[in-house]
């Protein structure tokens, strides 16, 4: 019987051992299939996206063997400060502990962004172009700060009485440069006091700014005097606080931000003064050319220094040419190489002023052909914001049919997809831009939710003006990796990488590119290099100018390859060849630099675009 027993079971483990191998060879069969199907659908995404467009050279040209050997250099750069940066943890106000991870939120990651390598990398990188950058933001206010507190005329104005510590964290702030006959007109009561309870409230007045100015150099002498608990006493300190956005309030800030800073920059010196800095800005940055976004309107405040007269729109025009001249005059144009200005206006205007706008921007194109770029409509879009593009359709078609008519090349260089909303006319303006002939979308975020919009794109050959850092600063979203650019990239789009405000938004155009390829684990120096290209590509620039600018970046950037292959931030090259100068794209940036093309020989005869500021 027990034999029987044995025999049965025996008899039942086979069974079961023939079933399982039976499974076994299924299951081994189905996951060698899914694992081969595996590898042919990631070889089969990697054919298709914009990686691949690039190395097999239909986008612009085949990378050659130094720039792979580069890019393997930066891919171990950017794994080593991930190592050495983002495993630790920040400590907050209330103990608590935050760990830092590669790819946060740009303001959390900040200050340790600007110690890495990878950083220092995307600072030595010649860009391109910036093709989109507010004027007005693009350096750190503490520079018109330091100029207002020169200025005998200049004034500040608070919603509130700065009595308490609520009103010193939630006043906005105004500046205004004001004649004694405009300041008796505003302050008919005499001089005032904003840190006095004195002070009238204005939060609730329609017409703010209307009455309650005090003198600036007044306001300075006075703040640190104030006695409130857990309130800076630095005065620029909590000025800048209002200006610059932070992690904890960053989108809280904006209105402020903005107010502020058309005070602080609307005035003959500072306008002048700014404009030399910003060009010194851009060729720190590594800017080859940039098209900046200045805003016009039928009775723009610009005024003298002592706020008595109004300078005319063509004035400011006429500034900016003078102040890009005697740079280029400066510096021989060694360090930049072109400057445009396009011409903006808010789109919360009725239709005569954008009517005013779109003539008097024909008007400039003839006046200064050479510095006028394109036109577009500023201001905030969704939430019920007026207006969308579609309300100004009748104008900016007969707009484009006078161009037309006069031979005028000016292209819309619209805002539009700086949005969450979907199906709205937020959102729509993509849609509206495409059919009134748009040459660029100003950050296109919704283009990925429109699958009209993005054929349309490819078809039309229209580029995106990517702002990555503005969108998550401004809530798009919250982290670089969650950001469309990647949807509209791997779908054959063409787009460009720019700050929008970087000076409130502690942001240079080397900042994006570095949170852009945070955001995309194998994005590569060969995909910098193409969307480097395509600023320059997707300019407003002539032909004729856009070839030497062109070829000046690409000599450029050959060098920048070289510096990287040479150590220069912070890591050697690593290629299979011995000798890295003999490849392909290894020449040497300019004719004029004497020596060998080696890399050793270039990291001692480098002229960076700091050294030729500092000549």
């Amino acid at each position: 019987m027990h034999s029987l027993f044995q025999l049965i079971g025996w008899k039942l483990t086979s069974r079961r051992r023939r079933r399982r191998r039976r499974l076994d060879q299924r299951v081994e069969a189905a996951l060698k299939k899914y694992l081969h199907d595996r590898e042919e659908a990631l070889d089969r995404e990697l054919k298709m996206g914009f990686e691949a467009a690039i190395k097999n050279a239909s986008l612009y040209k085949r990378p050659t063997d130094l720039e792979l050997s580069a890019d393997r250099t930066l891919q171990l750069m950017k794994q080593h400060d991930i190592d050495t940066y983002y495993r630790g943890s920040e400590t907050d106000s209330l103990g608590q502990a935050h760990p830092h991870f590669y790819g946060d939120h740009f303001l959390h990651n900040v200050n340790i962004i600007e110690r890495t390598k990878l950083f220092r990398l995307c600072q030595g990188m010649p860009k391109g172009a910036h093709l989109h950058i507010h004027f007005n933001a693009n350096c750190h206010p503490s520079f018109l700060l330091n100029i207002a507190k020169e200025m005998n005329h200049m004034y500040i104005w608070s919603t509130k009485a700065l009595t308490n510590k609520e009103a010193f964290q939630r006043c906005e702030i105004r500046f205004s440069i004001l004649s004694e006959q405009n300041l008796k007109k505003k302050n008919p009561l005499g001089n005032l006091n904003i840190l006095s309870s004195e002070y009238k409230t204005y939060e609730d007045l329609k017409d703010r700014g209307e009455t309650g100015w005090m003198s600036y150099k007044t306001f300075r002498m006075l703040f640190p005097q104030h006695k409130i608990e857990g309130v800076e006493k630095d005065v620029d300190k909590w000025l800048l606080s209002k200006l610059v956005f932070s992690a904890e309030e960053a989108y809280n800030s904006r209105q402020c931000a903005a107010g502020m800073m058309k005070g602080l920059f609307n005035y003959q010196t500072a306008f002048v003064r700014y404009t030399q800095a910003c060009l010194e800005e851009f060729a720190r940055d590594n800017i080859q050319y940039a098209e900046i976004r200045l805003d016009f309107m039928p009775n723009n405040q610009l005024w003298d220094d002592e706020g008595k007269d109004q300078m005319s729109n063509e004035r400011m025009m006429e500034l900016i040419i003078e102040g890009y001249n005697a740079f280029q005059l400066r510096h021989q144009r060694k360090v930049f190489k072109g400057l445009k200005v396009i011409y903006c206006t808010p789109r919360s205007f009725d239709k005569p002023k954008i009517v005013f706008a779109l003539n008097q921007c024909i008007e400039f194109k003839k006046k200064f052909p050479e510095f006028i770029a394109g036109f577009d409509l500023v201001g905030e879009k969704g939430n019920g914001n007026k207006y969308p593009l579609k309300h100004f359709a009748e104008e900016l078609l007969e707009f484009r049919h006078k161009c037309k008519a006069e031979n005028l090349d000016i292209p819309f260089l619209f805002h539009c997809g700086e949005t969450l909303e979907n199906g709205t006319d937020a959102d729509h303006d993509l849609i509206d831009a495409i059919l009134l002939g748009a040459k660029r979308i100003a950050h296109g975020y919704a283009v990925p939710w429109h699958p009209w919009v993005m054929q349309q794109l490819k078809a039309r050959n229209i580029c995106i003006e990517l702002c990555p850092i503005s969108n998550e600063i401004l809530g798009l979203t919250s982290r670089i990796g969650g950001h469309s650019a990647y949807t509209a990239l791997a779908n054959d789009i063409v787009a460009c990488v720019n700050t929008d405000h970087g000076g409130l938004f502690r942001s240079t155009l080397a900042h994006e590119f570095y949170q852009i390829m945070a955001g995309k684990r194998n994005m590569t120096l060969i995909d910098f290099r193409q969307l480097a290209y395509w600023s320059l590509e997707f300019s407003c620039m002539t032909p004729a100018e856009k070839n030497a600018v062109i070829d000046d970046w690409e000599k450029m950037w050959s060098y920048f390859v070289l510096r990287i292959f040479a150590g220069d931030f912070g890591l050697l090259g690593h290629s299979s060849s011995s000798q890295p100068a003999s490849h392909a794209g290894a020449a040497a940036p300019h004719s004029s630099r004497p020596g060998s093309s080696g890399a050793a020989e270039w990291h001692h005869r480098r002229e960076t675009p700091e050294a030729l500021l500092g000549a």
